[in-house]
Formats: C-alpha cells, structure tokens, sequence
C-alpha cells in the first residue's frame, strides 16, 4: 500500500503561518499536522491513515533541527497506539536540515542582497498596543502537546462559544499535563482540569502537592 507522508510544524503558542504549512504540504502532495497549538493534530493524521491501514512517515518540519518537535512526536504516536489499542507502520524522518543539497539552499540566499527593510516602527508604538481590552475573566487554556492530545482545541473552541465576553488566551505547557486539558480563570486563580464543557467559577480541580 501507498505510505502516506505528513509534515508536522511546532507552532509557537502564538499560533503558526498555517496558509504557509498548508501551502508547503499541497505543494509536496502530501498532508500535515501540527504538534500542539492548534489542528489537525498527529492524532487526527494517524486516525486518518489508520482508517485505511495505512503506513505513515512523519517529517519534523523545523530548521535548524528541533529536538523538542522530534521528541513529542515520538510520544505522540506512542500514545496514539496505545490510546487506539491498535498497530500501524508509522515512522519518522530526520530533520530537514540534514538532507543533502540543505546546506547549499542555505548559501544560495548568501549571494542575494536581498529586499531592503521598509517597515514602519509605528505598529511598536500603535495605542491599540496599550489598551487592555474590556473582558469579563481571563482565561489561560494550555495547548501543549499533551493537552492538545487531550482535548484542548474542542475545549478552546467550547470556552469561546459559551464566555464570549471572556479574554480567552491559548499558551504553551501549564503543568501538570497529566491532568489536562488545563485552562486557568482570572481573577479567581482557579485551575480547572479535563472537562470539556466546564463550570466557570466553579471549584475547579484538585492539584496534587509538589
């Protein structure tokens, strides 16, 4: 059977240039997935393939090499199988920027000038910029891998649609992960853990001592 292969980006917790990853991966012929912050995520990808009983190798997307992206990937799919209760072929690449001819793209841009800078500094000092917008609470959803993998998108997605008066923020890692999917309320402070559709303000969830 054909394999399937995907790219998968580590967005930064203030999202990615998802049309770039979409365009890259159509370009490429192939699909992609994103290891936390937003969706499809590698599950999504894996679920896919697996419908089909489909090998799947799975290429970090990241220059230089990010050994955390290769890192979560692996544990990702480890939780796929094991979550799933089921085999399937999937396998992963080396990093982008160990395949032959890499370095030569890289000194190809050295005999360029390149465009000159013409950007405004006027969007550093834009009052929008110095305005905290009106908002009922504050809320910190995490959207690391594990969190991600727990559920985080459809919470984000259930948080906006029922406090739409809220500051809803999406952040890297929260700990602890195992209870996730994390959000935190302000002004309250309060923790809430593994609920999808949650009670605002409630008691929120019981954190182990450290």
């Amino acid at each position: 059977m054909t394999r399937r292969f995907v790219l998968v980006a580590r967005p930064t917790p203030s999202g990615v240039d998802l049309a770039a990853v979409e365009g890259l991966a159509r370009a490429c012929a192939i699909g992609y997935a994103l290891l936390d912050q937003g969706e499809p995520t590698i599950h999504t990808a894996l679920d896919d393939a697996a419908l089909l009983d489909q090998p799947v190798t799975l290429i970090p997307l990241a220059v230089p090499r990010d050994r955390y992206l290769e890192t979560w990937i692996a544990r990702a799919v480890a939780n796929w199988k094991e979550t799933r209760a089921r085999e399937l072929d999937v396998r992963i690449t080396e990093s982008i920027d160990t395949a032959t001819g890499f370095v030569d793209v890289v000194r190809s841009r050295m005999g360029d000038a390149g465009s000159a800078v013409t950007a405004s500094p006027r969007a550093f000092r834009s009052p929008a910029w110095s305005q905290i917008p009106e908002h009922s609470e504050h809320i910190l959803v995490c959207r690391g891998p594990r969190c991600t993998v727990y559920g985080a998108g459809e919470l984000h997605r259930t948080l906006r649609r029922d406090h739409p008066d809220a500051l809803i923020t999406p952040t890297g890692c929260l700990n602890p992960c195992n209870l996730g999917p994390l959000y935190i309320t302000y002004p309250d402070g309060q923790w809430h853990s593994g609920a999808v559709e949650p009670a605002i303000g409630g008691e929120g969830c019981e954190l182990p001592d450290r």
